[in-house]
């Protein structure tokens, strides 16, 4: 089984590359994909994030179509950070089960926070 901190869904490749950087940085590791059905692959292939950010408009399948379709489960079901420009209610946010929602532009030091509070180790505290 392939494990990962972060499962990184980016099709924009200069921000891909900027925040996969930054975020292994700080110590994670990230795979980063171009897709959702990239991911869709490399969870299938055995991929286990803890986390997964996950873009909203990307070419092909959508983040929607992610996160309705079989494979975050199959990829143990990691909480899903979504990032986007678009707007996105907190309504359909509940409804689709997402743990958290960084709208774009974002500063790298809020995605690190955002990181480091899901994947932080059970029983230490989180600082704010």
């Amino acid at each position: 089984m392939d494990t990962a901190d972060v499962l990184l869904v980016e099709d924009d490749e200069s921000l891909r590359r900027i925040v996969a950087r930054h975020l292994r940085g700080h110590g994670f590791a990230v795979r980063d994909v171009a897709s959702a059905e990239d991911a869709t692959d490399v969870l299938a292939g055995g991929l286990r994030p803890k986390l997964v950010l996950l873009d909203l408009n990307l070419p092909g399948d959508t983040g929607w179509d992610l996160i309705r379709g079989p494979a975050l489960e199959a990829g143990g079901s990691p909480p899903v950070v979504l990032t986007s420009a678009t707007t996105v209610s907190p309504k359909r946010l509940a409804e689709y089960h997402v743990a958290g929602y960084l709208p774009k532009p974002f500063p790298l030091e809020t995605l690190v926070a955002t990181v480091e509070r899901f994947l932080a180790p059970a029983g230490e505290p989180e600082t704010t």
